[in-house]
C-alpha cells in the first residue's frame, strides 16, 4: 500500500501525487503481467521477461526439435522395417512351396509330364520373388542395401542380376550406433557370388599422400595420433602429431622440430612406413611418452646413429586412389582379363589405368555383370558374379598373367576340387585308376589315379607322376599346365604322331569328364580342357531356376540337389528375417527411449515456461486489493483544502 515515508513531515502535493501515481502505475503493470499470464498460460512471452530462463528455454526447445525429427525418421525407419518383414515373409511362403514341389517330384511315382507342369509352378514364383525384390516403400528399396534409387534386381543375359550394395541403408536415431532400416539382395537372397575371393595380398606401398587413416599401423590395430619424444644427441622435445592426417605431414613435423634441435638428420616415407636418418655424429631418437602409443602405431618407436635405421610395416591398406604403380605385389596388367559370364564374353584391358578405381570402372565398363571390388581386409581383389543364373569364369588374355597375379583366376593351382561342377565337385573310383591319357603317337599311354587329390595342384602332380614313371620327359615329352589363354587345364603332347591325343575315362569314373579333360583331338598337341570350376551365386534365384530346368529335363538328380538348395534359402531368408526383427524391437526402444526424454524435457520447459495459475491467481487478487488501497489512500492524502493540508 502507498504512503508518505515517515521521514518526510513536510511534503508538497506535487510529490505526493508522484509517490502515489507511480505506485498505482507498478500495480497496474503487474496485474497486467497476471493477466497476461493467465491468458497466454505462460510466465515468459518475451525475452524481457526473464532473460535467463529464454537461453534455457531455447536451447530446450532446439532439443525437443531434435527429438521430433529423430521419431520422425524412426517411425518412417520402423515402417520399412515392417514392410520388409512382410516381404521376407512373403518369399519364405513362396520357397517353402517350391521345396514342397521339388519334395514332392522326387521318386519313381513323377513322370517328365508332371514335372514339366510343376515348373510353370517355379517360373511363378521366380516372377513373384523378382517382383517382390525390387519393391519400395517410401522411395527405399527394400533388398537394395544402401543404393536405394534403383531397382536392385534387373533381368540380364538369362538371370537376374544384382546392382544393389552389400551394406544396408541406416538412419540416425540419435544412439551410439546407426539403425539398419532395410536389407540387401546379398545378405536375404544370396544375389552375390561369394568363392572369388583373391589370396594376393597386393601389399601397396606407403606414400607422402597416403592417409593416416589408411594404414594399418605397425600393431595392425590403426593409428592414433597424439605426441611424441624426440631427442637430438643431448637435445630434446615434444612433437605433437595430432595435426598430421598424411604420412608426409608426419615427416614434415618431425624433420621440422629435427631441424630446430640443431639436428642435421631427418625421416622420410619409404615403402613399408618410415626411415630415421642420422648425420655423422648424431644419434636421434623417437620414443613415446608416458602411456602413449602414437610411435609405436606409426612404427617410429626407433633410434638412429650415424645411418639409417628402417621403421615398422605400418602396413598401407588398398584404397580406390591406390596407385597400381605402388602394389608391392607388382602385378602385370598388360594382358587384362578374359571373362566369360553366362553367354556374355568380354576382355578387360588395363591399358592406361592408373589406380584401383580405375581397374574397377574397367570391368564394369564390359557389364558382364561381374564386380571387381576390395575385399574386407583392404588387401587384395575380388570378383563377384553378380547375375543369379550364370556361371562366371575369369582366365588369362593371349598368354598375359593378369588373372594369376591378381589371384583372380577361377581355375587355377589352388583351387579346391570341391568347388568344380557347381560345388559338386570330382568323382572318382577309390582304390581305381580314373583316366587314361594315350599320345599321339599311339604307344604312349599312362594310367591316372587322383584318389588323394584335394586341389588342382593335386591333380596335376598326380598327372605328372604318371606321366614320369612311363618314362616321360616333363616339359619335353608331355607338359602339364593352366592354359595359356582362357582358362582350364591344359596337356600338351610333346612327341606327337599321326595317332590321336586323348584323354580316356576309365573304371567308370567321371574325374576326367569332371575336370573337363575328357576330349579327343586327333591328331592335334593341345588339349585345352573346359573350366568346370565355374563361379555362380548362391541365389534365391539361381535355385530356383535350377529346380524349374531340372523339372523340365526330368532330372531327378539336379532336382534333388534343387531342392537341397532351396531348403538352404528358406533358412538364409529366415535368418535375415530374425535380424530384422531384431531392427524392429531396437526401433521401438529408441522410440520408447525418445519419448521419455522428450517427457522430461517438456517437464523441464514447463516449470520455466508455464504459469503456475493457483500462484498467478492469489497473487492478481492479492493486486486488486493493492489497487483499491492505493485509491483509497491516494483520494484522502491528495485532499486539496487548507485544513487537510495543516491536520
Amino acid at each position: 500500500m502507498s504512503q508518505i515515508p515517515s521521514n518526510l513531515s513536510r511534503v508538497s502535493n506535487s510529490m505526493s501525487a508522484s509517490l502515489m501515481l507511480s505506485n498505482l502505475r507498478r500495480t497496474n503493470v503487474e496485474l497486467l503481467n497476471l493477466q497476461e499470464q493467465l491468458s497466454t498460460g505462460r510466465v515468459v512471452n518475451r525475452p524481457s521477461d526473464d532473460p535467463g530462463s529464454v537461453g534455457s528455454l531455447t536451447s530446450l526447445s532446439v532439443l525437443m526439435e531434435k527429438f521430433d525429427q529423430q521419431l520422425g525418421t524412426l517411425q518412417r525407419a520402423q515402417s520399412t522395417i515392417d514392410v520388409t518383414d512382410v516381404a521376407l515373409a512373403d518369399i519364405v511362403g513362396m520357397l517353402e512351396e517350391a521345396h514342397g514341389v521339388a519334395l514332392s517330384q522326387i521318386g519313381v511315382q513323377s513322370t517328365a509330364e508332371a514335372r514339366a507342369n510343376q515348373a510353370v509352378v517355379i517360373d511363378a514364383f521366380l516372377d513373384n520373388i523378382f517382383a517382390i525384390a525390387n519393391r519400395q516403400h517410401q522411395n527405399v528399396s527394400l533388398f537394395g542395401g544402401r543404393k536405394s534409387n534403383v531397382e536392385p534386381f534387373i533381368e540380364q543375359a538369362g538371370g537376374y542380376r544384382y546392382v544393389g550394395s552389400r551394406e544396408n541403408l541406416t538412419a540416425d536415431v540419435g544412439s551410439t550406433l546407426p539403425l539398419e532400416i532395410n536389407t540387401n539382395g546379398s545378405d536375404a537372397l544370396g544375389a552375390l557370388s561369394t568363392r572369388m575371393t583373391s589370396s594376393v595380398d597386393l601389399d601397396p606401398a606407403a606414400a607422402g599422400n597416403t592417409r593416416i587413416a589408411d594404414v594399418n599401423g605397425a600393431r595392425a590395430k590403426g593409428v592414433t595420433l597424439g605426441s611424441i619424444s624426440l631427442v637430438v644427441n643431448a637435445a630434446n622435445t615434444t612433437v605433437d602429431l595430432t595435426p598430421a592426417s598424411t604420412l608426409g605431414d608426419v615427416a614434415d613435423i618431425i624433420n621440422d622440430a629435427i631441424t630446430t634441435l640443431g639436428g642435421t638428420g631427418s625421416i622420410a616415407v619409404t615403402a613399408d612406413g618410415f626411415t630415421l636418418t642420422a648425420g655423422g655424429g648424431e644419434t636421434i631418437t623417437i620414443a613415446d611418452i608416458g602411456t602413449g602409443i602414437t610411435a609405436a602405431d606409426l612404427g617410429i618407436a626407433i633410434s638412429a646413429t650415424a645411418g639409417a635405421t628402417v621403421g615398422g610395416d605400418i602396413d598401407p591398406r588398398l584404397t580406390l586412389l591406390t596407385s597400381v604403380a605402388t602394389l608391392g605385389a607388382a602385378p602385370s596388367l598388360a594382358g587384362g582379363l578374359k571373362i566369360t559370364n553366362g553367354l556374355e564374353s568380354g576382355t578387360v584391358s588395363f591399358a592406361g589405368v592408373t589406380t584401383i578405381e580405375g581397374m574397377i570402372n574397367a570391368v564394369d565398363a564390359q557389364n558382364l555383370g561381374v564386380r571387381l571390388e576390395i575385399n574386407d581386409a583392404d588387401n587384395s581383389l575380388n570378383l563377384v558374379n553378380e547375375v543369379s543364373g550364370t556361371a562366371m569364369t575369369i582366365g588369362e588374355n593371349a598368354g598375359g598373367t593378369t588373372a594369376t597375379d591378381l589371384g583372380l583366376r577361377s581355375l587355377d593351382r589352388n583351387t579346391i576340387l570341391a568347388d568344380f561342377n557347381d560345388k559338386q565337385g570330382v568323382g572318382r573310383i577309390a582304390g581305381l585308376d580314373d583316366f587314361r591319357i594315350e599320345l599321339a603317337d599311339g604307344a604312349t599311354t599312362f594310367d591316372v589315379n587322383i584318389d588323394g587329390a584335394i586341389t588342382v595342384d593335386d591333380v596335376v602332380t598326380d598327372i605328372e607322376n604318371a606321366a614320369t614313371l612311363a618314362g616321360l620327359t616333363l616339359g619335353a615329352d608331355f607338359t602339364v599346365q593352366m592354359a595359356a589363354d582362357g582358362n582350364g587345364i591344359e596337356l600338351i603332347d610333346g612327341i606327337g604322331g599321326a595317332g590321336p591325343f586323348r584323354v580316356i575315362s576309365l573304371n567308370d569314373s567321371p574325374a576326367a569328364s569332371d575336370l573337363g579333360i575328357l576330349q579327343n583331338v586327333g591328331a592335334g598337341t593341345t588339349i585345352t580342357g573346359v573350366d568346370n570350376a565355374q563361379i555362380r551365386t548362391d541365389s534365391v534365384f539361381a535355385h530356383l531356376i535350377m529346380l524349374r530346368d531340372s523339372l523340365l529335363n526330368n532330372d531327378e538328380r539336379l532336382l534333388t540337389i534343387a531342392g537341397q538348395r532351396v531348403r538352404e534359402d528358406i533358412d538364409r531368408v529366415t535368418v535375415v528375417r530374425s535380424s530384422n526383427g531384431v531392427r524392429a524391437n531396437r526401433a521401438q526402444a529408441e522410440a520408447d527411449r525418445i519419448e521419455s526424454r522428450k517427457l522430461q524435457t517438456s517437464a523441464v520447459i514447463s516449470d520455466l515456461r508455464d504459469t503456475d495459475f493457483a500462484e498467478a491467481i492469489s497473487r492478481f487478487t492479492q493486486m486488486q486489493q493493492q489497487l483499491e488501497a492505493n485509491l483509497q489512500v491516494s483520494g484522502r492524502t491528495l485532499q486539496l483544502n487548507l485544513l487537510n493540508f495543516l491536520r
